[in-house]
């Protein structure tokens, strides 16, 4: 071991030079006698001067065809130069002239050549072919039109999910490109991911032009790439509607119930204009001097905060029914025997005599469940002196009848005294 470091370490520096002196030959021979080679490369086609159409109100229709054709190109040249080539083709141009259509009209169809040039100076390349060498270009007049801005969206939101109708940066987009193309295009849309729409949020949707089978066209340009879509996300909220009712029947009729519906609505809206919010107020209903039931239509959207809305399409509206019904009323005759004193004193006597007929009203069904003949009632004599008076008789009556005032006569007379020598 010891001897071979010792044979390596002896005339270190001699062995060095040589390795650099036969490095340095190599290179120079690699140099001066590089061998040539061909080799294929692919490059997409730029249009140039397309002003010289556009300035004249006309464009290439098959552009977008022409930009997406890939041309190969078969070099020769040195194999370093090739190597440095493969490294980086940005040297590499391939184009279509279009200077050379100033007198196009809309509807030709010209052949021109593909260029092919190497940038920046660079020499010791040749060309030997190009696939294709030359391509078809149409002409067609440009035209454009605005159409409104559609929001797709991709996936679904969550069921309990509430948000405002998005919120577009614009609401329109120009479409402009050959007229053909351009007629073609009857939407344009912008898609959001559900999976992305949490709280409030702005997204990016990018615009794309569809057909009338919702097939993308290709060929045209939007006055803007991308739409951005604004979501505010809302809270749900149940109220009651409150309604008010003024003014009294007409003669002989009463007030039924009112009956609103729905009586309750689910509203949606930003928390803020929910927190204050606990009613729906409608305008007051007057029944004044109505003989038939009183029916009114509110649409709740007029009653409602600007922001807030109706969840329930079918609360879009309020019907309100207030019943009016005729009076029921007859007349049942009440005798002296039905009713009892109250309020007497002791040392008088109470007589009632005779009978009164009194008007009883109510709902039908309960006045005739009501017989005449098992009718009571009391008369208050509280405070009365001695005499005859007329007494207002209070009938004892079902729930929901009134009687109207009777009166009926009462003697009241002091009890005779008897002499205790008569005892």
């Amino acid at each position: 071991m010891k001897m071979f470091q010792e044979m390596l370490m002896k005339d270190l520096g001699w062995k060095l030079l040589s390795i650099a002196i036969a490095v340095i030959m190599w290179f120079m021979v690699i140099n001066i006698n590089q061998p040539v080679d061909t080799r294929t490369y692919s490059k997409y086609i730029t249009l140039e001067q397309m002003d010289v159409l556009t300035d004249r109100g006309l464009t290439v229709k098959n552009a977008e065809d022409l930009a997406a054709t890939k041309v190969n190109i078969k070099i020769k040249a040195q194999r370093t130069a090739l190597d440095r080539l493969n490294q980086s083709n940005d040297w590499l141009q391939v184009s279509v002239n279009l200077s050379g259509l100033s007198n196009a009209m809309d509807g030709d169809s010209i052949s021109l050549p593909v260029d092919v040039e190497m940038l920046g100076g660079y020499t010791g390349y040749n060309i030997v072919s190009k696939v294709p060498t030359s391509v078809d270009v149409y002409i067609e007049r440009i035209a454009s039109k605005s159409l409104p801005i559609e929001v797709v969206m991709n996936g679904e939101l969550p069921k309990d999910a509430l948000y405002a109708e998005p919120i577009l940066s614009a609401d329109t987009v120009k479409v402009s490109g050959p007229a053909s193309v351009v007629e073609q295009v009857v939407a344009v849309r912008g898609g959001v991911n559900a999976q992305d729409v949490v709280g409030n949020i702005q997204l990016g949707a990018k615009l794309i032009a569809y057909d009338v089978n919702g097939t993308p066209v290709k060929g045209v340009k939007l006055s803007m790439s991308e739409v951005t879509v604004t979501y505010h996300a809302l809270n749900a909220k149940v109220i009651p509607i409150k309604v008010n009712i003024s003014g009294t029947p007409a003669q002989g009729y009463e007030l039924g119930e009112t009956i609103c519906t729905p009586q309750n609505i689910e509203i949606i809206g930003a928390p803020e204009l929910l927190a204050d919010l606990s009613y729906v107020q409608l305008p007051d209903i007057d029944i004044s001097a109505s003989r038939d039931d009183v029916r009114k239509s509110f649409a709740v959207a007029n009653y409602l905060p600007e922001g807030v809305t109706a969840k329930d399409a079918n609360s879009l509206t309020i019907q309100v029914n207030v019943q009016i019904s005729g009076v029921n009323s007859r007349e049942f005759t009440v005798h002296s025997d039905q009713l009892s004193i109250s309020g007497g004193e002791s040392g008088k006597s109470y007589a009632i005599s005779g009978s009164v007929k009194v008007s009883i009203t109510g709902e039908e069904v309960i006045l005739d469940s009501i017989n005449e003949s098992t009718l009571e009632g009391i008369v208050d004599v509280s405070g009365l002196p001695v005499g005859q008076h007329k007494v207002p008789i209070q009938l004892d009556l079902p729930e929901g009848i009134t009687a109207g005032n009777a009166y009926i006569v009462v003697v009241i007379a002091e009890d005779a005294v008897v002499p205790d020598n008569e005892s």
